[in-house]
């Protein structure tokens, strides 16, 4: 596999490993329908089935070259978080806690399991939220940034 699918299957990984964090994908998700969408985000939480669900996604990747023979990338990726809004049962108080738990897995500093990452961390983390419609639901909306540097050798050629 390529470092792009093999980091952003390592993010799943952190993303799998928070207390009902719902459906999540190692790639963006979408459909035209907005209920087709919502439905590729449902989960049942306890008892109750309800849109929760998050996606990896590589936003850009920037290149320098590296005094080791190497070239160093930079990988950036954009984790997307959704939940159904419920005013009643003050969901934006859950959803931001579960955002906390994101970073909070995001947090410690690893290779990832990858050979070629350098260094990965989500801090400093950037992240947005806000209420969004699809379609007649109403959900929590949320982007976390996270940057993974990578190293990969490379050879000269004969000029």
């Amino acid at each position: 596999m390529s470092d792009y699918s093999d980091i952003a299957t390592a993010l799943k990984a952190r993303l799998d490993t928070v207390a009902n964090i719902g459906t999540t994908a190692a790639r963006e998700r979408w459909s035209a329908d907005p209920t087709a969408f919502l439905d590729q985000f449902k989960a049942t939480i306890g008892t109750t089935v309800q849109i929760r669900g998050w996606t990896v996604s590589l936003a850009a990747i920037e290149s320098a070259p590296s005094a080791y023979a190497a070239v160093d990338r930079t990988y950036r990726y954009v984790i997307r978080g959704y939940m159904g809004f419920q005013d009643s049962a003050s969901s934006e108080t859950t959803f931001l806690s579960l955002v906390e738990a994101v970073l909070d897995a995001l947090d410690p500093r690893t290779d990832l399991g990858v050979a070629s990452v350098v260094d990965y961390g989500a801090g400093p983390a950037t992240m947005t939220h806000e209420p969004r419609q699809f379609g007649s639901f109403l959900c929590h909306y949320a982007e976390i940034a996270v940057a993974v540097e990578v190293r990969k050798a490379v050879t000269y050629a004969a000029g």
